[in-house]
C-alpha cells in the first residue's frame, strides 16, 4: 500500500480546530490490489455521491447506524458538521464513484473534548484491499494534529468481527462491553464493544 501527495494545499477545518493541511489532499493510495483511489475531504457538492454510496450498501451493512444515511437532510448536516469543526469525514474515490468514507466525530466543549469517535464504512468490493487501514492511519493522523488524546470506536460483535480484528492490530483495546445493547428489526440482541486507542504527538505509534 502507498500513498502519492499532489502538492495541493487544502485548507480545513474552520472553528478552534482549524488547521491548514498543507501538501495532504487530495491523494492517491495505490491499494493492496494495484487498483487507485483518491482520499479528500468531505465537500459541499458531495450529498448525492454520498447518499449513493450509502444506498450502494447491503443493508446488513447499515441497519445499525444511528442515522439514516439514504436521507441528504443526514449528509447535509454531517457536511455542516464538517464546517463548524465538529466532524472531520475523509472520502475514498474510485472513478468518481465514493468507496468508502472515515469520520472523526469530535466535541467542541465538555469534558470528552480530548476523545475523537472514529466511524468507518467501506463498499464490499472494496474491503480486504487494505483500503480501511489505511483510512484509519489518516483519521490517527487528523486527531493528532487536532491535539485529540484518544480515539474511540464501537463495534456490533456478530457483525462488525472482521473491523474488531483489524483494529486490534492498530492498538485499539477493549474498554468495555455492552451486553445485549443492539437490537435488530427481528429483535436479535447484539452485545456492543467499545473499543479506545491512546495518541501520541508523534508517529511513533506506527
Amino acid at each position: 500500500m502507498q500513498s502519492k501527495n499532489n502538492n495541493l494545499t487544502e485548507p480545513a477545518i474552520c472553528g478552534k480546530k482549524c488547521i491548514m493541511l498543507d501538501k495532504r489532499y487530495p491523494k492517491e493510495l495505490v491499494l493492496k490490489d494495484h487498483s487507485e483511489v483518491l482520499l479528500r475531504p468531505l465537500e459541499e457538492g458531495d450529498t448525492d455521491l454520498f447518499v449513493r454510496f450509502f444506498k450502494e450498501l447491503p443493508l446488513k451493512n447499515r441497519w445499525y447506524l444511528k442515522e439514516n444515511p439514504c436521507d441528504s437532510a443526514v449528509i447535509a448536516k454531517w457536511i455542516q458538521n464538517q464546517k463548524i469543526g465538529k466532524t472531520f469525514c475523509v472520502l475514498a474515490l474510485f472513478e468518481k464513484r465514493i468507496v468508502a468514507h472515515a469520520s472523526l466525530l469530535m466535541r467542541l466543549h465538555g469534558g470528552r473534548k480530548h476523545v475523537g469517535h472514529l466511524r468507518l464504512m467501506v463498499a464490499s468490493d472494496f474491503r480486504k484491499k487494505q483500503l480501511g487501514t489505511w483510512l484509519i492511519f489518516d483519521i490517527i493522523r487528523r486527531a493528532m494534529d487536532f491535539g485529540l488524546e484518544k480515539i474511540r470506536t464501537d463495534f456490533i460483535i456478530g457483525v462488525e468481527d472482521m473491523a474488531i480484528k483489524g483494529v486490534r492490530k492498530l492498538d485499539f483495546v477493549k474498554e468495555g462491553l455492552l451486553k445485549d445493547y443492539i437490537k435488530d428489526d427481528q429483535g436479535n440482541y447484539y452485545d456492543y464493544q467499545i473499543m479506545v486507542k491512546h495518541l501520541h504527538q508523534d508517529w511513533s505509534d506506527f
